[in-house]
């Protein structure tokens, strides 16, 4: 009798063995158990290659601890791999001279790049400068040329004078406007100008102000 411990040991280690072997082989019949695929890790960081989207943003240009221009935008979506700002219904004042006028444009799209220090506003542009107001299809603005270029079914008017074009460049520090492509200009005397003589005038030095500063390019 001293061996049947030994023999109930026996057993229970042959019944563990079977049981071991019909696991292994998937079961009496020899199928293989059907395994859940490990899916594989995501190749490089997530964030790789998204974009930083924002609304009612405000993006500031300065120098030398001044405000050059600051742009306001209904929404924002910065592009890494360009390095640039899309923004949504942008307005943009930017100051110019010593006594830092304000010039303030906006249109319905626009790009900013503030490394380079420019920017391009598209669609419907609209704006305006003392008493001049402009009109264009397209607004760039080039930081290291200090230049305003309009390009596309270009208006700039005031009171007495008015300019469409195709395209026209315009010289911030030497406030020159120079017109190219299809250009007609309309000059109202100034008789004509009624109670505008009682208000305040543009004078010489300013942007545009005399015929001499207004210069058209090849049609």
């Amino acid at each position: 009798m001293r061996y049947r411990p030994l023999l109930v040991l026996g057993l229970i280690f042959l019944a563990g063995l079977i049981i071991g072997l019909v696991l292994a082989t998937g079961g009496p019949d020899g199928e293989q158990p059907v395994q859940e695929p490990v899916p594989e890790p995501a190749q490089g960081p997530v964030l790789e290659s998204a974009d930083i989207v924002a609304q009612d943003i405000e993006l500031v240009q300065g120098k030398q601890g001044k405000v050059l221009w600051r742009l306001r935008a209904a929404s924002a979506e910065y592009d890494q791999k360009k390095g640039v700002v899309l923004v949504r219904g942008p307005q943009m004042s930017s100051y110019v001279g010593e006594d830092r006028r304000e010039v303030y444009v906006r249109g319905r799209m626009g790009e900013v790049n503030q490394k380079d220090n420019n920017l391009t506003l598209w669609d419907d542009v609209q704006g305006r400068f003392g008493l001049f107001v402009l009109k264009a299809d397209t607004f760039d603005y080039i930081g290291a040329m200090d230049k305003i270029f309009l390009k596309g079914g270009v208006s700039v008017s005031r009171p007495d004078i008015s300019v469409n074009a195709t395209a026209i460049e315009i010289d911030i520090s030497a406030r020159e406007l120079v017109a190219a492509g299809q250009v007609t200009a309309r000059i109202t005397p100034e008789d004509f100008l009624g109670d505008l003589d009682a208000g305040p005038r543009t004078g010489p030095g300013e942007a545009g102000a005399s015929a001499s500063n207004l210069q058209s390019g090849p049609r």
